[in-house]
């Protein structure tokens, strides 16, 4: 009878392995016969043909596995991509259909191939092609072999502008710090779609100057440069360079290269015709103004045109001329002036701006004065261009660019511990030998140099003696790691003091507890971090920190991808559940600056964007400011609209609370923003998935007349869970979920609605006994338990140790003085045992013995060194 099941289990055994097996699913799978037929017999029809040999029956576990699924999916990406690139992805299943002569090679599996026309161009190994960016960059590389030469000395790239004035063609060259970069990958799609304009070059060397002696600054720059160099118009067999400075992402890129087809500069009384204007205004350029008179129009012109030319692509240069002593709505000063008008915005700054005003204007001094004193000429013309694009673009709250992730994905344990319950315990229960190498340690020599030169520094203060700074390295460690991976950065961004070896540093920093972070800018501490201590906490503080705030919205296109989660930058939604968007007229000033201020205050935290100037008129439905909060996955409401005047408290106060869901998750983080408000909790203790809960969760969202007067919740019931150890901890007749709660931090009164279950289905009889019952409850009628009062301390408790340093060392001291009798003679006391009462004086009752050695040492001893001396108690024989 046994042996009669073993082959209905041999069937279940074969299904379970077919459900748990995970096969692969390749981009583009076409048969070898097909795969011959596109690649040796039809070459011409496509540029390049990408192909990737697959060999598993199925995805293998562990790290491996993360490796393969995260390539499969940015090989995906990649060959839906380059689609109009005329490059062509395709895999070749070699478990099925193989093509003997490439699946039957060693290790084809690590290898993609790369043919063009009827040969193998390349065959690259899966290492390099970590990530989307990769895998395009490296592609490109290959398709532009021969339109992007590689150059590597002063002499070869001298010669390439040679060729470039001959042949009257401009030249883009790239130093690109490393291949396959999301820089890489902009400057080759920035020559892809413009190799028939420029002639494209590019290094790889950082370390020989290959521009000449004279600009071994510009050169040693540690980051991606572009130049410009206008050979076609080329004078004395020298060509016209000029640098870009802005971020190098494709958008960007693409954009610098169009504005190199626009005039030089742009002048006369009808500039503003000639000047291009759907161009400039679509692609968002800033604009500088030169107003002048006819008289000087030539001697300026001259200085301006140098300019502009060192500026080209980064600005549209545009001149006017005007009556001597007249002012112009473009230039606020008589001529000569000079002005930069950011995309959407009034003028922003001037070289005819006195001191006075401009500090009256923008509430700060100049960083460099510019008083009608600074004449007009070449090298102050210079220093405004380049002190307004350096704050234009490489401001310390500078926009993130949009760089992919390049991780593949959470570490997995080994399979084989997995399986193995005892290997598994023992390894965890090894110690975690941290690698803090990547983290700079800071010094009280080298701390003040640190934040200097660095735009943003963060810096963890931590003692070797305090459990949580211990346990904190690690995630802190990772998150380091993190950041230097996603911006291809050598150093770390985060930083670190042993307060212990480093004291003087940390108390001229006000570190007072253990671990503290403070962020530091340009030198300047900005505010202490106060999110959690876990590595994707501290990684997303730092990429919203390094965000523009407020973010500047330009027109309603762009409110509405800010509301996507789209802008500033397209990952935003991963980093914030929420964004804030205010939309105000220009005329508002005060409630502008106090929505300002907010956005200061909560930098790091939150996101929140600007809509005022032009932007307000195309946005605006009334003549009035609106304040709302988009939320990204709450499935309840998206949007929450703030009611009542812009002044700081209420703004912050709004935007703390609506960025959270309508009915948010109880948790470590959420739980002092909803204190805040001061009011009882209605919790619901629910089971995910469960139809009754959806239900009790649905209606609590309707219950809008509670809005003000209670905060809705809910927590986890999952057995074994917080939120299933915490309802049981109510003492509630019925603790099963879901269960709704309320709960009264004020009076302690914790109460339950009774067999919520039974009425969860009528979804009408549901929201009207509920209300009865929130109405019952928030008048102090109903039936509800009382929790129960106590001390909550922390798990590990707080040190005083020089407190306790102090108090031992009078303890001994006055054991000394009693011992060299300065205080009369000794007393000689006998020793009791533990639980004896002791003799006192005539009249005084007996001491227990634990008042008695509070006596003896002449001090209080806390719960932690009373335990302690209990433990160390001297035997009689001891003594």
């Amino acid at each position: 009878m046994a042996n009669s099941w073993l082959p209905f289990l041999a069937i279940l055994a074969y299904f379970g392995a077919v459900i748990n097996a995970e096969k692969a699913v390749g981009y583009n799978v076409v048969s070898g016969e097909e795969f011959k037929k596109q690649v040796f017999e039809n070459p011409e029809s496509r540029l390049l043909r990408v192909v990737y040999f697959w060999k598993f029956d199925t995805i293998p576990g562990g790290p491996e596995g993360h490796i393969i699924k995260s390539f499969q999916k940015n090989y995906e990406d990649a060959g839906k991509y380059v689609i109009s690139f005329k490059i062509k992805f395709m895999t070749v299943d070699c478990t099925k259909d193989p093509v003997k002569e490439y699946c039957d090679k060693p290790k084809v599996e690590t290898l993609v191939f790369v043919f063009k026309d009827d040969y193998v161009l390349d065959e690259m190994p899966m290492d390099i092609l970590y990530s989307l960016d990769s895998i395009v960059a490296n592609v490109l590389h290959l398709a532009l072999l021969m339109e992007v030469p590689t150059v590597h000395t002063a002499m070869e790239l001298a010669s390439l502008k040679l060729r470039a004035i001959e042949t009257k063609k401009n030249v883009i060259f790239g130093k690109i710090m490393a291949i396959g970069t999301p820089k890489d990958r902009a400057f080759m799609e920035g020559v892809f779609a413009y190799s028939f304009m420029y002639q494209f070059a590019m290094t790889t060397s950082r370390m020989d100057n290959i521009l000449g002696i004279e600009d071994v600054t510009e050169w040693e720059e540690e980051d991606d440069r572009v130049w410009y160099f206008d050979c076609a118009n080329a004078k004395n067999m020298d060509c016209d360079r000029s640098i870009y400075h802005g971020p190098m992402t494709v958008q960007n890129f693409a954009i610098f290269i169009k504005t190199l087809t626009l005039p030089t500069v742009c002048d006369d009384s009808n500039f503003a015709e000639k000047l291009p204007k759907p161009l400039h205004e679509m692609l968002g350029l800033p604009v500088s103004y030169l107003i002048t008179t006819e008289e000087d129009l030539e001697e300026h012109r001259q200085v301006y045109e140098k300019i502009a030319k060192v500026y080209k692509g980064n600005l549209v240069f545009a001149i006017n001329t005007t009556k001597p002593g007249e002012t112009s709505d473009l230039c606020p000063r008589p001529p000569p002036c000079v002005s930069i008008k950011p995309p959407g915005e009034k003028t922003s700054c001037s070289m005819q701006d006195n001191d006075d005003e401009y500090t009256e204007k923008y509430g700060k001094q100049p960083k460099h004065p510019m008083g009608l004193s600074k004449p007009f000429n070449l090298v102050n013309m210079d220093e405004l261009v380049r002190d307004w694009l350096e704050d234009y673009y490489f401001d310390p709250a500078e926009l993130l660019e949009d760089d992919d992730d390049h991780s593949f994905g959470p570490e997995t344990p080994d399979q084989e511990k997995q399986d193995d319950a005892v290997a598994l315990a023992v390894d965890q229960m090894k110690p975690l030998k941290l690698n803090l190498t990547d983290i700079p340690h800071l010094t009280d020599k080298t701390f003040a140099e640190h934040v200097k030169k660095n735009k943003i520094s963060i810096v963890l203060f931590t003692v070797k003696w305090d459990p949580r700074s211990l346990a904190f390295l690690h995630p802190y460690h990772q998150a380091a790691k993190t950041l230097m991976k996603d911006f291809s950065l050598e150093k770390s961004p985060l930083a670190r003091v042993e307060c212990s070896d480093w004291p003087d540093v940390c108390d001229k920093n006000n570190v007072t507890r253990f671990p503290t972070i403070k962020v530091f800018e340009w030198k300047k501490f900005v505010r202490d971090y106060t999110g959690s201590l876990d590595t994707d906490s501290v990684v997303s503080f730092y990429k919203l920190f390094k965000l523009k705030t407020p973010v500047m919205l330009s027109d309603a296109l762009d409110v509405e991808y800010f509301k996507l989660g789209q802008k500033p930058v397209d990952n935003l939604g991963d980093l914030v559940q929420s964004v804030t968007v205010a939309v105000i007229p220009e005329v508002m000033a005060t409630e502008i600056e106090q929505y300002k201020l907010v956005a200061k205050e909560l930098r790091g935290e939150y996101v929140l964007g600007l809509c005022t100037g032009h932007c307000a008129e195309d946005t605006q439905v009334t003549a009035n400011a609106y304040l709302f909060v988009e939320r990204f996955n709450d499935p309840h409401k998206e949007e929450t609209h703030f009611k009542g005047d812009l002044f700081y408290p209420e703004i912050r106060a709004f935007i703390e609370r609506a960025s959270l869901p309508t009915v948010p998750e109880l948790t470590p983080a959420s739980l002092p923003k909803l204190l805040w408000y001061n009011t009882p909790f209605v919790i619901l203790f629910r089971v995910p998935g469960d139809e009754a809960s959806q239900n009790i969760e649905e209606m609590l969202v309707k219950l809008t007349e509670f809005e003000n007067r209670v905060v809705m919740a809910w927590m986890d019931a999952s057995p074994d869970s917080v939120g299933s150890r915490l309802l049981h901890g109510y003492n509630f007749k019925d603790t099963s979920p879901p269960n709704l709660v309320f709960l009264h931090h004020a009076t302690s009164r914790v109460c339950n609605y009774p067999n919520i279950v039974d009425i969860a289905w009528d979804k009408n009889e549901l929201f009207s006994q509920v209300i009865q019952w929130m109405i019952d409850l928030l008048q102090n009628e109903g039936s509800c338990n009382v929790l129960e009062s106590g001390h909550h301390e922390p798990q590990v408790p707080s040190y005083d140790f020089l407190s306790r340093i102090k108090a031992n060392r009078q303890r001994k001291d006055e054991q000394a003085d009693q011992a060299r009798g300065r205080f009369g003679p000794q007393k000689t006391v006998e020793i009791p045992d533990e639980g004896d009462e002791v003799e006192g004086e005539a009249g005084e009752e007996k001491k227990p013995m634990e008042k008695y050695e509070d006596e003896m040492f002449g001090m209080e001893k806390d719960d932690d060194m009373k335990n302690q001396m209990q433990a160390d108690k001297p035997t009689h024989t001891e003594l």
